[in-house]
Protein backbone atom coordinates (compact mmCIF):
# COMPACT_ATOMS: atom_id res chain seq x y z
CA UNK A 1 0.00 0.00 0.00
CA UNK A 2 1.36 3.41 -0.93
CA UNK A 3 2.28 5.73 1.91
CA UNK A 4 0.10 8.76 2.29
CA UNK A 5 1.43 12.17 1.34
CA UNK A 6 2.03 13.30 4.93
CA UNK A 7 4.04 10.15 5.68
CA UNK A 8 6.29 10.68 2.66
CA UNK A 9 6.66 14.38 3.50
CA UNK A 10 7.99 13.56 6.94
CA UNK A 11 10.63 11.28 5.41
CA UNK A 12 12.36 14.31 3.83
CA UNK A 13 15.01 16.07 5.93
CA UNK A 14 13.54 19.50 5.24
CA UNK A 15 16.03 21.31 7.48
CA UNK A 16 18.74 20.39 4.94
CA UNK A 17 16.93 22.43 2.28
CA UNK A 18 16.81 26.13 3.08
CA UNK A 19 14.04 28.35 1.83
CA UNK A 20 12.98 31.88 2.61
CA UNK A 21 13.33 32.76 6.29
CA UNK A 22 10.61 31.52 8.60
CA UNK A 23 9.17 28.91 6.25
CA UNK A 24 11.51 25.90 6.44
CA UNK A 25 9.55 23.97 9.03
CA UNK A 26 6.30 24.89 7.29
CA UNK A 27 7.06 23.50 3.81
CA UNK A 28 5.67 19.99 4.50
CA UNK A 29 2.48 21.47 5.97
CA UNK A 30 2.17 23.88 3.03
CA UNK A 31 2.41 20.93 0.62
CA UNK A 32 -0.22 19.04 2.62
CA UNK A 33 -2.52 22.05 2.46
CA UNK A 34 -1.98 22.33 -1.29
CA UNK A 35 -3.36 18.79 -1.59
CA UNK A 36 -6.50 19.79 0.30
CA UNK A 37 -9.89 19.35 -1.34
CA UNK A 38 -10.80 22.73 0.10
CA UNK A 39 -9.93 25.10 -2.73
CA UNK A 40 -9.33 28.21 -0.57
CA UNK A 41 -6.90 26.30 1.67
CA UNK A 42 -5.07 24.85 -1.33
CA UNK A 43 -4.88 28.23 -3.08
CA UNK A 44 -3.55 29.95 0.05
CA UNK A 45 -0.94 27.21 0.43
CA UNK A 46 0.16 27.61 -3.19
CA UNK A 47 0.83 31.31 -2.56
CA UNK A 48 2.75 30.44 0.61
CA UNK A 49 4.87 27.91 -1.26
CA UNK A 50 5.62 30.46 -3.98
CA UNK A 51 6.88 32.84 -1.28
CA UNK A 52 8.93 30.08 0.37
CA UNK A 53 10.58 28.86 -2.83
CA UNK A 54 10.46 31.53 -5.51
CA UNK A 55 10.84 34.95 -3.88
CA UNK A 56 14.18 36.15 -5.15
CA UNK A 57 16.35 33.23 -6.20
CA UNK A 58 15.04 29.66 -6.16
CA UNK A 59 15.41 28.18 -2.69
CA UNK A 60 17.11 24.79 -2.28
CA UNK A 61 13.85 23.46 -0.79
CA UNK A 62 12.40 23.55 -4.31
CA UNK A 63 14.30 20.41 -5.23
CA UNK A 64 12.53 17.97 -2.88
CA UNK A 65 9.21 19.75 -3.54
CA UNK A 66 9.08 18.96 -7.28
CA UNK A 67 7.89 15.33 -7.04
CA UNK A 68 5.25 16.31 -4.50
CA UNK A 69 4.08 19.19 -6.69
CA UNK A 70 3.69 16.86 -9.67
CA UNK A 71 1.65 14.50 -7.52
CA UNK A 72 -0.49 17.29 -6.11
CA UNK A 73 -1.16 18.93 -9.48
CA UNK A 74 -2.91 15.75 -10.61
CA UNK A 75 -5.58 16.09 -7.88
CA UNK A 76 -5.84 19.88 -7.79
CA UNK A 77 -8.52 22.29 -8.84
CA UNK A 78 -7.80 24.39 -11.92
CA UNK A 79 -6.60 27.48 -10.04
CA UNK A 80 -4.17 25.47 -7.93
CA UNK A 81 -2.90 23.64 -11.04
CA UNK A 82 -2.09 27.03 -12.52
CA UNK A 83 -0.22 28.11 -9.39
CA UNK A 84 1.79 24.87 -9.29
CA UNK A 85 2.72 25.30 -12.94
CA UNK A 86 3.86 28.86 -12.10
CA UNK A 87 6.12 27.51 -9.34
CA UNK A 88 7.57 24.79 -11.58
CA UNK A 89 8.10 27.27 -14.42
CA UNK A 90 9.91 29.72 -12.13
CA UNK A 91 12.13 26.89 -10.85
CA UNK A 92 12.97 25.83 -14.40
CA UNK A 93 13.65 29.33 -15.74
CA UNK A 94 15.46 31.13 -12.93
CA UNK A 95 19.19 31.57 -13.38
CA UNK A 96 21.29 30.22 -10.53
CA UNK A 97 24.00 32.39 -8.98
CA UNK A 98 26.63 29.74 -8.25
CA UNK A 99 27.73 26.22 -9.19
CA UNK A 100 25.66 24.60 -6.43
CA UNK A 101 22.59 26.53 -7.56
CA UNK A 102 23.18 25.57 -11.19
CA UNK A 103 23.54 21.89 -10.26
CA UNK A 104 20.36 22.07 -8.16
CA UNK A 105 18.48 23.75 -11.00
CA UNK A 106 19.62 21.01 -13.38
CA UNK A 107 18.31 18.35 -10.98
CA UNK A 108 15.00 20.22 -10.73
CA UNK A 109 14.74 20.38 -14.52
CA UNK A 110 15.53 16.66 -14.78
CA UNK A 111 12.81 15.88 -12.21
CA UNK A 112 10.33 17.93 -14.23
CA UNK A 113 11.47 16.27 -17.47
CA UNK A 114 10.83 12.90 -15.83
CA UNK A 115 7.16 13.92 -15.64
CA UNK A 116 6.97 15.24 -19.19
CA UNK A 117 4.29 12.72 -20.25
CA UNK A 118 1.95 14.00 -17.54
CA UNK A 119 2.73 17.63 -18.34
CA UNK A 120 2.06 17.02 -22.02
CA UNK A 121 -1.42 15.80 -21.07
CA UNK A 122 -1.96 19.09 -19.22
CA UNK A 123 -1.27 20.93 -22.47
CA UNK A 124 -4.58 19.50 -23.69
CA UNK A 125 -6.49 20.80 -20.66
CA UNK A 126 -9.89 22.38 -21.23
CA UNK A 127 -8.64 25.31 -19.15
CA UNK A 128 -6.76 27.59 -21.53
CA UNK A 129 -4.47 29.01 -18.81
CA UNK A 130 -3.45 25.54 -17.58
CA UNK A 131 -2.75 24.39 -21.14
CA UNK A 132 -0.71 27.52 -21.88
CA UNK A 133 1.37 27.25 -18.70
CA UNK A 134 1.99 23.53 -19.26
CA UNK A 135 3.24 24.34 -22.76
CA UNK A 136 5.51 27.09 -21.39
CA UNK A 137 6.92 24.64 -18.85
CA UNK A 138 7.58 21.98 -21.51
CA UNK A 139 9.35 24.61 -23.63
CA UNK A 140 11.40 25.76 -20.62
CA UNK A 141 12.70 22.29 -19.84
CA UNK A 142 13.49 21.64 -23.50
CA UNK A 143 15.01 24.86 -24.83
CA UNK A 144 15.40 25.02 -28.62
Amino acid sequence: MADSLWMRLRDVSWDQYPCNPGTVKKVPKILENMASRKAPRAMKASHELWAALCSGSIAPAAEPCVPFLIEIIDISATGVKSEILDILLKCAQSAADDDAGQARQQRIIQAIQHEQFFLTKLMRSNDEMTAKKAEELINAIHPS
